[in-house]
């Protein structure tokens, strides 16, 4: 029986692979991929996760913590298990190897949405070749003050403000994660702010149907 949907829309059950971000440091860009099965459900919209492998190598092995909480609408859920790499023998995760595309000197403005809602179009542009909902893009200062309005807008546990020298603090409670947090963002050389890995990114549509695709 399907207890909460994901992102997507999928059903959500006991033992199903999911892949969700998570933060291991205080940069934007800081952000692992994780793959858990799912073990249970809370009334407030959580789901605890068993870790299986994540897409960050560490030195020593391992995952880090091997049980997490993460609300359900920031999960993706897979079939079987997900490609995040390969694993050795001991259950490890191991690097693909496969170098990095570097971005064009030019980079590309999308058109986006914070997915399942009608806010924006905030312009941003991407920071990795590939594209999934959680990527980072940036932002221009006038287009992060947007984002900050209309997250204050929902009553999710995420808050954000600006401090005086221009950095930008994201700041979280349980109600949004299995456990509060902060993260700040500070511009960079051009007065962009990267944003990403907090909420999943959807493309916005115009009126006529279309719709820039990721």
């Amino acid at each position: 029986m399907a207890w909460m949907l994901d992102w997507r829309g999928n059903p959500i059950t006991h033992g199903s692979h999911v892949l969700f971000p998570r933060k291991w440091g205080r940069s934007a860009h800081s952000t692992e991929m994780v793959e858990g099965v799912v073990q249970r459900f809370t009334p407030t919209g959580q789901i605890t996760v068993d870790v299986l492998r994540s897409s960050r190598p560490r030195p020593g092995g391992g995952t880090a913590r091997t049980r997490y909480g993460v609300p359900a609408h920031s999960v993706t859920v897979v079939p079987g298990t997900a490609g995040l790499g390969g694993r050795d023998d001991s259950g490890n995760p191991e690097p693909s190897g496969a170098p990095e595309t570097p971005l064009s000197p030019t980079p590309r403005v999308e058109l986006l949405t914070v997915d399942g809602t009608d806010y924006g179009p905030y312009r941003g542009s991407p920071t990795a070749p590939t594209r999934s909902p959680y990527d980072t893009y940036l932002f221009t200062g006038e287009t992060a003050q947007r984002i900050v309005e209309d997250l204050h807008r929902d009553d999710c546990g995420l808050t954000a403000a600006f401090e005086d020298d221009g950095t930008l603090t994201f700041t979280w409670d349980t109600t949004y994660r299995g456990e509060p947090g902060v993260e700040s963002v500070t511009p960079d050389a051009q007065g962009r702010y990267a944003i990403g890995g907090l909420w999943p990114w959807g493309n916005w549509t115009e009126a006529d149907g279309t719709t820039t695709q990721f």
